[in-house]
């Protein structure tokens, strides 16, 4: 038995390091609404008018540096869209919960929680209501997304000895393994048709890349390229635009950046450059803002910017 438990710990331990290696896995923290530094891993509302997030009390150098501040408390916020009016869904004894997503249909959150001391996929609705959890593995879940039906939740596990995408219903039914390679995935996000997936993988020579996946014909497409074998830049947390027309995602080069690329690979754009960090890009409904967290003011913070990269302001902790 003691044989198995420290295997799955190493397993786990590696999975996170894979994860960290393509902007996975963000850390958070807890505290009061009074004294807590927001935000990472932001989601808006179909309607704009709401964010959700995980609560970050790590400083950007804890989250490069070690595992610690991915594996400490974190708890679900909403806010209003500016950052005003606050109110923590995690409800005290409850988590440590990260990555929630909203779904498109504006009713629900995913995210993952370690409350029953693994990593599993819960899901309840934007008030806080009918928290319950739909993978009971002891695996590591992690990175939810949701498709555009609202039906279906794309989740990154290890539970089949490899860090693959997996699919579930929003009931609980319906569990299927989507990639099966020996590279590490991470990231997915539904194309807006619902009919493709891109996700951030280290496959092609051990260079983390975004890649598309065709759900309906099974063919792979590689999205960003390095020059390079294992070059020193990692692409990650991609976010299709609303139109299909481009991505959005993190770029490592030294320290993390928002870039896009249209759909076809064409046109790379850099869209923060500061010598802080920036990422968790993440499309408004309409396309025509991304939210994104940035340490730009020494911490991490839920920022916004117009859809080209112009006029960046920050949503949270600016009082």
């Amino acid at each position: 038995m003691e044989r198995k438990r420290n295997s799955h710990t190493r397993r786990t331990l590696a999975v996170v390091s894979a994860l960290l290696a393509a902007w996975a896995m963000s850390g958070c923290g807890s505290g009061s609404a009074s004294d807590f530094v927001w935000g990472r891993t932001p989601s808006i509302t179909p309607d704009g008018t709401k964010l959700v997030f995980c609560q970050n009390l790590s400083t950007p150098s804890d989250q490069l540096t070690t595992t610690v501040s991915v594996l400490d408390t974190g708890a679900i916020w909403t806010s209003a869209a500016d950052g005003t009016s606050p109110l923590r869904l995690t409800p005290d004894g409850r988590g440590p919960d990260y990555y929630p997503t909203v779904s498109p249909d504006g009713q629900r959150i995913a995210f993952i929680s370690s409350e029953d001391k693994q990593f599993d996929l819960w899901v309840e609705r934007l008030d806080g209501s009918d928290r319950h959890k739909l993978t009971f593995d002891t695996a590591v879940d992690t990175m939810p997304c949701w498709s555009p039906d609202s039906r279906r939740i794309a989740f990154v596990s290890d539970r089949g000895g490899n860090t693959d995408i997996w699919m579930i219903n929003l009931d609980g039914t319906g569990l299927q393994q989507v990639t099966s390679l020996p590279s590490d995935e991470s990231g997915p996000a539904f194309s807006p048709d619902g009919n493709k997936i891109v996700f951030g993988t280290n496959r092609d020579r051990g260079n983390f890349d975004l890649w598309i996946l065709d759900l309906v014909g099974g063919g792979l497409t590689q999205l960003t390229h390095k020059p390079e074998v294992k070059a020193k830049v990692s692409d990650g947390g991609p976010c299709w635009s609303p139109d299909g027309a481009s991505v959005v995602f993190s770029r490592w080069d030294g320290h993390w950046e928002v870039y896009t690329i249209a759909a076809d690979g064409t046109a790379l754009t850099q869209l923060t450059s500061t010598v802080e960090h920036s990422g968790d890009p993440r499309y408004s409904s309409d396309g025509s803002t991304i939210y994104f967290t940035s340490s730009r003011t020494g911490w991490w913070q839920v920022w916004a910017m117009d859809a080209n990269g112009a006029n960046p302001r920050q949503v949270t902790g600016r009082n």
